[in-house]
């Protein structure tokens, strides 16, 4: 009895399955590093020196090229713009009358920025201070909020993506790809001076933890209906 519950827990057909399986171990995970690194920077430990050494050495380094660059990717990525793309996506899977495509973006993407926020007013973090910024923001810091839009956005994207495919090879080229994304954009964050090395990695955390949180429990919902994968 025992061994068929683990056999039927860490089955890709079964239910709850190795979907429910890892997204937990997922979530956790990611919740834990967002606490060490959350830690780090209420209480000044190792992580908070760094932040500022880095900050100020990506600022005496910049150049007006990269700069300019660098701002056209980070404004292609703000929330705003994210979630504008994000609610055109979902009324494209309503119309496909694709349900669970719909409810994985539209809660991911939206709910993923809207719990940035409720995080941003929780900590309060002031943004890096330079005397010759190159982007002014009076915003709180922590975590970053780009970077948070773009992992769940690019996450839920590519969670639909391989979800259609039984290649392997495909699967990782959809994640690297994704991986890479967020982090030029997490780069042009810290490079920008609009955020420390330490927002970028909780928002990246908080990001994968939602996305955890919330495709596991469309698929465990899923479960009770269906053997599938979200379409």
């Amino acid at each position: 009895m025992v061994k068929g519950s683990i056999k039927a827990r860490f089955s890709a057909r079964g239910f709850p399955g190795l979907h429910l399986t890892v997204g937990i171990v997922v979530l956790a995970i990611a919740g834990l590093l967002f606490a060490l690194v959350a830690g780090h920077v209420v209480n000044g430990g190792a992580l908070a020196i760094i932040d500022v050494q880095l900050a100020q050495w990506l600022h005496e380094h910049s150049r007006p090229r990269l700069t300019q660059c660098l701002l056209a990717l980070t404004h292609l990525h703000d929330p705003i713009v994210i979630s504008v793309v994000a609610a055109l996506i979902t009324l494209y899977f309503i119309w496909k009358k694709r349900w669970y495509a719909a409810l994985a973006v539209l809660l991911v993407v939206q709910g993923g920025m809207l719990l940035n926020l409720l995080a941003k007013q929780a900590f309060h973090r002031a943004r890096p201070s330079f005397e010759n910024p190159l982007v002014t923001l009076t915003t709180y810091s922590f975590p970053s909020g780009h970077v948070v839009a773009s992992t769940v956005f690019y996450g839920v994207l590519a969670a639909l993506l391989i979800s259609q495919t039984t290649s392997w090879r495909r699967a990782c080229c959809i994640a690297l790809t994704v991986l890479a994304m967020v982090v030029l954009v997490a780069f042009s964050r810290m490079y920008l001076g609009a955020h420390y090395l330490s927002d970028v990695l909780a928002g990246f955390l908080e990001a994968i933890a939602w996305l955890a949180l919330c495709l596991t429990a469309i698929q465990a919902y899923r479960g009770y209906h269906a053997t599938d994968i979200v379409q």
